[in-house]
């Protein structure tokens, strides 16, 4: 984005988001680590055997993700079920029965600690289909060919897998304020590049900024540097 300097720059109300945390494990650049971003942005194939290191809001919806593919579509399991080509049972094992077999690990004693209650015990009823194991209280120490070696329990241990996906969550990103605090243009941020957050605190900070602009008595919210 190219900013250009002005005698009188109207407000600016900047979104510019959070950028993706890299935790300081040994071998995060082993070649089978992709981020959940880039793999649920461009689609990206995984292997039989999936490990997720993170168990937030995205590090669970990533492991459903990935856990749903390859499983049957809703218009062969309504042709199958129509004409008894298999049984219901079969028919809803095909359902949760995906390419993949994915494995969760979250370093706090809960998964989804940042998952809303009307939504958490839905998406773990969901991973609980689709067998996808969340392991707890483990710490990841290192990456080696696919390879995680983990403490949990005070002991170490470790698996292989095809691809390891990062969801370690995010961080703000500050940049475009900055650049916009040296030229002197008033600003609003709003969003992750505060604090990363949730959708909803980022629309209504959105909202705040939109209302100091538009309103006179409210003009002096939107300075240079001020953070909504």
């Amino acid at each position: 984005m190219c900013i250009r300097d002005s005698r009188a720059p109207c407000p600016s109300v900047r979104w510019r988001g959070g950028r993706r945390l890299r935790p300081p494990i040994p071998g995060i650049e082993d070649p089978c680590v992709i981020c959940a971003w880039d793999l649920l942005r461009d689609h990206l194939p995984t292997g039989r055997n999936v490990a997720v290191i993170g168990g937030g809001a995205v590090g669970l919806e990533t492991a459903l993700f990935i856990a749903s593919r390859g499983t049957i579509t809703p218009d062969v399991l309504a042709y199958l079920f129509e004409y008894g080509a298999e049984s219901p049972e079969r028919l809803k094992e095909l359902m949760y029965s995906g390419t993949s077999a994915v494995t969760v690990f979250e370093m706090l004693p809960r998964a989804g600690k940042d998952i809303g209650k009307s939504t958490r015990w839905v998406l773990l009823d969901k991973l609980r289909k689709y067998g996808v194991r969340i392991i707890t209280d483990a710490r990841v120490e290192g990456i080696e060919n696919g390879t995680i070696s983990y403490d949990h329990g005070g002991n170490t241990h470790s698996e292989t897998f095809d691809n390891v996906v990062l969801a370690a969550g995010s961080t703000s990103e500050k940049t475009l304020c900055g650049a916009l605090a040296d030229l002197g243009i008033p600003y609003a941020a709003v969003g992750d590049c505060n604090t990363p957050g949730k959708i909803d605190g980022a629309i209504h900070g959105g909202f705040l900024a939109a209302l100091a602009i538009d309103q006179p008595e409210h003009s002096s919210e939107v300075t240079s540097g001020n953070t909504l």
